[in-house]
């Protein structure tokens, strides 16, 4: 999930629906922080809609409740940081204009690996370190290679390669998730806003990832299905030889 495109994409599409040209950006106020913590669950309750429902007809507990203070030094961010320091695989589902879009990311040694699956037609790029990148259509069997930019991994870098400054913190009770917000990088995201993190309140596991354009519009919102160290077979260079080059003009 390239960081850039997706902003730009998701942004775009929320701009559409309306939010381009607010002028309120005053993320300090309490106001802005109540109405941004609202929609970031709010896009939670939607997602999981489905799940929830499932479990209605069980006598589910009531989640714990977490001891993580809003207010003090310790940051799940920063553990999630060096656990990963030296790279991940993370598998993610997003909702975008209604449907789901499952997202795979392999990021290590300055080398990515993006995939994108929309309604079963995958398609990935690589970018394994030789200064090309390596876009492939498994539904066209088709691909083509371009010049490695500056800032390509950067914006391949979901977790943390747009991640700035923490601004705050907010605590979802009914589902005990730790919402962590952190200022996007908006050289590498292409615009400005939260890039939200959402923890397990008791084991302070990554759950969901959020963007949050600044606006007031809708965040994007990813459930996060696993995450684990970087594979390493995945940012090698793809055997293409099944496929047909397609040549991108400059």
């Amino acid at each position: 999930m390239d960081v850039r495109k997706i902003i730009t994409f998701a942004a775009a599409a929320v701009m559409c629906a309306g939010f381009a040209g607010c002028g309120s950006k005053d993320n300090s106020s309490s106001e802005s922080t109540t109405a941004t913590a609202s929609a970031v669950s709010s896009a939670e309750t939607t997602s999981e809609n489905s799940s929830a429902q499932a479990e209605e007809s069980s006598a589910a507990e009531p989640a714990a409740v977490t001891d993580y203070d809003v207010d003090g030094d310790y940051r799940a961010f920063d553990d999630l940081k060096e656990k990963y320091a030296d790279g991940y695989l993370i598998s993610l589902t997003g909702q975008l204009a209604g449907s789901n879009i499952d997202y795979t990311i392999c990021v290590k040694d300055g080398k990515a690996y993006e995939g994108t699956t929309v309604q079963g037609m995958k398609s990935y790029v690589v970018i394994p370190g030789d200064g090309k990148s390596y876009n492939v259509s498994e539904g066209t069997t088709t691909y083509s290679v371009t010049d490695e930019a500056d800032g390509d991994v950067s914006s391949s870098d979901v977790l943390f390669g747009a991640t700035l400054d923490f601004d705050h913190a907010v605590i979802e009770p009914n589902d005990n998730v730790v919402f962590e917000y952190y200022k996007l990088d908006e050289t590498v995201a292409g615009q400005p806003g939260f890039i939200v993190y959402g923890f397990n309140g008791n084991t302070y596991d990554l759950k969901q990832v959020v963007l949050v354009p600044d606006g007031g519009g809708d965040p994007i919102y990813f459930m996060v299905n696993s995450i684990a160290e970087a594979d390493e077979s995945m940012l090698e260079v793809p055997d293409l030889s099944a496929y047909t080059e397609e040549i991108v003009s400059d």
